[in-house]
C-alpha cells in the first residue's frame, strides 16, 4: 500500500516566486516516488477566513489550477482537487471541533499574526482554521507531511487531535509526523528582511506570470543595502542553471559587482527560468482545467468517504 502525501495552496491570488520554490517546487519533485499517492488540493474554504471578493473567488481558484499544471504537476501522477468540492472535509471538520480542547487552539502562534494583518475581520474561522487544517490532513490518513517549520505546530495539532479520537471512539487515525521539507526563505526585494508577500505590494514581488520586462523592472528597484545584496545572491543561487551564481559571488568578494550587473542578470535568470512555464500556462484550456479538478475531486472523494463511514460508525450516527 502506498504512503499517502497530501498537501494544499491557497488561492489568494498571483503566485510568486516564495511560493513556487516553498511549496510547489517540491510537489512536482515528489511525483517521482512511485511508492507516494498524492493528494494535493486548492484550500479554497481556508480562503474565506480573510476579505475577499465573490466575483474573483473562482477565477482565482481556476488560475492557480492552471498555474500548478503549467509547473509540472501531473493528473496522472497527483490527484488535484478543490477542498470545498469534497464536503467531507467540513462534516470532519465539525466532529473534530467537538473534540478540540480552546487551550489547544489558544497556543496556535499563527493566529496572532493572522488576527494582526486581519484586524479589521478577526473571525471565528481564524481561530478554528487548524482544526479544519487537521481535518484536511487526517481524512486521507497520511503518516507523514511534508511541511515546512511554520507548519509543524498545525501537524501536532492534528496528531493530538487523532489521539483523542483514537482513545474515546476507535483507532481509525494514524498520528502524522511533520515531514519537514528544506523551503528556500523568499525575501522581499522591498523590505529583504521580511519574506516575500503579496501583502507587501507588488514591487516586493516576483510573480511567475511576470514577463521579461517586468521582471527586470521590479529587479532595478530593489534594494541593494547589505542585506538586499545577500538576498540577490540568494536568489541567483536558486535559479541558476550554468555557474553564473558562482560568478557573480566570486565578483562580490572582490568588490568588483555592480549593482546594476548584478539585478539584470538575475532578472535574466528568473525570466529564463519561467519562460517555459509561461508558454505552458497559455495552452491550458478552461475545459481541461474542469477536467482535472473532477479527476481529483473523484479520487479524493472516494478515500474521504470510506474515512467519513467508518468515522460516522464508531460515532454512533450510522
Amino acid at each position: 500500500m502506498k504512503n499517502v502525501i497530501i498537501s494544499g495552496i491557497q488561492p489568494t491570488g498571483s503566485m510568486h516566486i516564495g511560493n513556487y520554490l516553498g511549496a510547489v517546487k517540491n510537489w512536482v519533485d515528489m511525483q517521482a516516488d512511485p511508492g507516494l499517492e498524492r493528494f494535493y488540493f486548492i484550500p479554497d474554504l481556508h480562503s474565506l477566513t480573510v476579505d475577499f471578493d465573490p466575483a474573483q473567488k473562482q477565477k482565482m481558484v481556476r488560475n492557480l489550477v492552471r498555474d500548478l499544471l503549467a509547473l509540472g504537476i501531473d493528473p496522472t501522477k497527483s490527484n488535484l482537487f478543490v477542498q470545498s468540492h469534497v464536503p467531507e472535509h467540513s462534516e470532519l471538520c465539525w466532529i473534530f471541533l467537538t473534540l478540540t480542547p480552546l487551550a489547544e487552539l489558544d497556543k496556535m502562534t499563527q493566529f496572532k499574526d493572522k488576527a494582526a494583518r486581519h484586524a479589521e475581520n478577526i473571525n471565528a474561522g481564524l481561530y478554528t482554521y487548524p482544526v479544519l487544517m487537521a481535518a484536511d490532513i487526517l481524512l486521507y490518513k497520511p503518516h507523514q507531511i511534508p511541511v515546512g517549520e511554520d507548519q509543524v505546530q498545525h501537524v501536532e495539532l492534528a496528531r493530538v487531535i487523532a489521539k483523542k479520537f483514537n482513545n474515546k471512539f476507535s483507532v481509525l487515525f494514524p498520528e502524522p509526523q511533520a515531514l519537514l521539507t528544506q523551503t528556500p526563505r523568499v525575501m522581499s526585494l522591498a523590505e529583504p528582511t521580511k519574506k516575500m508577500s503579496k501583502s507587501h505590494g507588488d514591487k516586493s514581488c516576483i510573480y511567475l506570470t511576470d514577463d521579461s520586462d517586468s521582471i527586470h523592472d521590479k529587479m532595478r528597484k530593489a534594494v541593494t543595502d547589505e542585506v538586499g545584496v545577500q538576498n540577490l545572491l540568494g536568489l541567483a543561487q536558486l535559479f541558476d542553471a550554468n555557474g553564473t551564481h558562482q560568478k557573480l559571488s566570486a565578483e562580490f568578494a572582490a568588490g568588483t559587482l555592480k549593482n546594476v550587473d548584478l539585478k539584470d542578470t538575475l532578472a535574466d535568470l528568473i525570466a529564463n527560468y519561467f519562460a517555459d512555464f509561461r508558454a505552458r500556462r497559455e495552452e491550458i484550456t478552461d475545459a481541461r482545467i474542469t477536467e482535472v479538478l473532477e479527476m481529483g475531486r473523484a479520487a479524493a472523494s472516494a478515500r474521504a468517504q470510506k474515512t467519513m463511514s467508518e468515522v460516522r460508525g464508531a460515532l454512533g450516527l450510522i
